[in-house]
């Protein structure tokens, strides 16, 4: 069944000062907050407190209270919350939160973010927010004249005030990426919070403070490579020896790759023997035989989640699956993808997860060329974009208006240059900061978003401590895998020489040599040739689930014109391709579908180049 329940959440606004005591009458800051509230689903009932109003909905993702938030408690945003290698309560978070305490805030796993009311003067008359240090548990934040809104809902934000266009320049990235860079939504004036920030909501007006302390430069260079891996291999030891202490019973998400190799490697073998390993099971897919191994090497109950199910989907079924992930997702990512594993999760048994998101930040995930040290350059950013980012994720072009696809992809290779220079790093480092910074963020973070409210999720490679060794290694030792296959080795050898999913023996990066080498080049080459072949096909790669979730979905709009002439006024998709969606011509692949299921979910946004409608406030 559907879950119909939205995720816990929270929105707060707040008014500039008129310059005298309320007159009485409606309350119009309630009003608004209604009509918002009913314009996007929530069920919810504004509470005033002082100059704000503020409403929250939803489960209980730790100590929610009805109706608003409290001055006496801080509202947690994710069920796992952890400073490091400890557990942390709510009581503990809203003293932080306060104090804007950077130790505790700075050392919060991601994804995290939470909210509590506070006062200034006579009354209770301030908001404090903050997420975590990466900004993977998402808010978003408004300023508009005359008044300024934080929420846990970019469109609900957007619904405050009606007509709120389309960032057109957002949607371009999105079609063409699949995820936004910088802080940007599908919605004009909507902003994501930064990462690392305190977010104060007063008066009308909205400000985000960085808790974040600079990074460590000088004349020391890079950190030594050996050092780095002793250091994070007791750090992963330390950490997963303090979660298992504090969770008996987690489940570990185990694939045949590398990084939840070393998730397992990291787990003293006698605790390995019962532990509960979990597996998303894709045919065709070779994670499933690789983790089924290891689980029987070593004792541990293995759990496979597959996509049966989606095939029996009726058209509305699955419609409203993808439009309900679109949803949960702010809009922000692929909501096939996300209704996709939902579908998977509803079979999945209860318990905290341990999670190998994140080494891709350690191993050089963008790295391109061999001139590592040499300066960031437009012609660069664009070949890295074309080659890395739009040839997986971008829309099909025969889909977009021409005008609009020549525009949105030149906005993208556009978009991730100034990304990619904003940075002031050299070339590598830049990449580096792009996957962390942008991808990691908006793409990773939406979907953690999507989940963290549900499960307790951890991700020890998101650790600051673990961040910070990797942000001091030089590229060198991180391109190719080598930092991670060193770690693997240091972490447990046996694990290190068992392959991966199509690749060698981590234990094949970990060193330089000819043997090794050759190995690896003959993976390298044929992962190469396929991405060559994907690109001159046109082909995108396909989320789990997604083809045929995608026409199950897209079946639903055959005969409801209704539903897409929204999305024709925006001028994104040609209105020929979505005469043949609406006649049953066309099936849309699943990044188009992902697309068209966000700017219909959106609800009717205004025409390109029409004013906004005028704000009530």
């Amino acid at each position: 069944m559907l879950r119909a329940e939205p995720d816990p959440g929270f929105v707060a606004i707040s008014g500039q000062p008129a310059g005298g005591p309320d007159p009485g009458g409606p309350d119009l800051l309630t009003d608004v907050v209604c009509r918002a509230l009913i314009a996007t689903g929530l069920r919810a009932d504004p509470v005033r407190h002082g100059s704000v109003r503020t409403a929250t909905w939803g489960g209980a993702a730790g100590e929610l209270s009805d109706g608003g938030l409290s001055a006496g408690t801080a509202l947690p945003l994710a069920l796992e919350r952890r400073h490091r290698d400890r557990p942390v309560s709510a009581e503990e978070v809203r003293r932080g939160l306060l104090a804007a305490d950077p130790d505790l805030l700075a050392g919060m796993l991601p994804p995290f973010a939470a909210a509590t009311l506070t006062g200034t003067g006579t009354g209770v008359d301030t908001v404090l927010a903050c997420v975590d240090g990466l900004g993977m548990r998402q808010l978003y934040c408004r300023q508009a004249p005359g008044w300024a809104a934080v929420s846990t809902s970019a469109r609900l934000l957007a619904a405050l005030a009606p007509g709120c266009e389309p960032d057109l320049t957002a949607v371009a990235v999105q079609s063409q990426l699949g995820w936004q860079l910088g802080h940007r939504t599908l919605f004009l004036g909507v902003e994501q919070v930064p990462a690392g920030s305190v977010v104060t909501l007063r008066d009308g007006r909205v400000a985000t403070t960085s808790f974040q302390a600079p990074e460590p430069g000088g004349p020391d260079g890079p950190a030594e490579l050996a050092a780095t891996v002793d250091r994070t291999r007791d750090l992963l030891r330390d950490y997963l020896t303090a979660y298992l202490a504090d969770h008996p019973d987690p489940v570990l998400q185990l694939t045949g790759g590398q990084d939840s190799r070393l998730l397992l490697s990291a787990i003293d073998p006698a605790r390995r023997r019962g532990l509960r390993v979990m597996t998303l099971g894709v045919p065709g897919s070779p994670d499933t035989a690789i983790a089924a191994a290891l689980a029987e090497r070593y004792g541990m109950r293995h759990e496979v989640l597959d996509l049966g199910g989606l095939e029996g989907l009726d058209p509305e079924e699955a419609w409203a699956r993808c439009v309900a992930a679109a949803r949960r997702l702010e809009l922000a990512a692929d909501p096939v993808a996300r209704a996709a594993l939902d579908t998977a999760e509803e079979r999945a048994l209860p318990g905290p997860r341990i999670s190998g998101l994140g080494g891709e930040v350690a191993r050089g995930f963008y790295y391109l060329g061999v001139r590592g040290e040499g300066p960031v350059t437009e012609r660069r950013a664009r070949r890295l974009a074309a080659w890395r980012l739009v040839a997986n994720d971008a829309v099909a072009a025969a889909a977009l208006e021409p005008a609009f696809a020549q525009w949105a992809r030149e906005v993208a290779l556009t978009q991730t240059h100034l990304a990619l220079a904003a940075s002031g790093d050299t070339w590598f480092a830049a990449t580096d900061r792009l996957y962390l910074e942008h991808r990691m963020q908006r793409w990773a973070g939406a979907t953690e978003t999507a989940v963290c409210s549900r499960t307790a999720v951890a991700n020890p490679m998101l650790d600051d401590r673990f961040l910070a060794a990797v942000r001091a290694l030089a590229p060198a030792d991180k391109r190719g895998s080598r930092f991670l296959a060193r770690l693997q080795v240091a972490l447990d050898p046996e694990l290190a020489d068992l392959p991966l999913d199509g690749r060698p023996p981590p234990r094949s990066y970990a060193e330089p040599g000819w043997a090794a080498l050759a190995s690896r080049s003959r993976v390298g080459a044929a992962q190469g040739g396929r991405k060559v072949l994907q690109r001159a096909a046109g082909g995108r790669r396909a989320p789990a689930g997604g083809p045929l979730l995608a026409r199950r979905a897209t079946a639903y709009l055959r005969g409801r014109g209704d539903l897409v002439e929204p999305v024709a006024a925006t001028g994104v998709f040609r209105s020929a391709w979505l005469d043949a969606v609406v006649s049953g011509a066309v099936e849309p692949d699943p990044a188009t579908a992902a697309l068209l299921v966000n700017l219909v979910a959106t609800g009717a946004p205004a025409r390109p180049g029409e004013p906004a409608g005028s704000s009530p406030i």
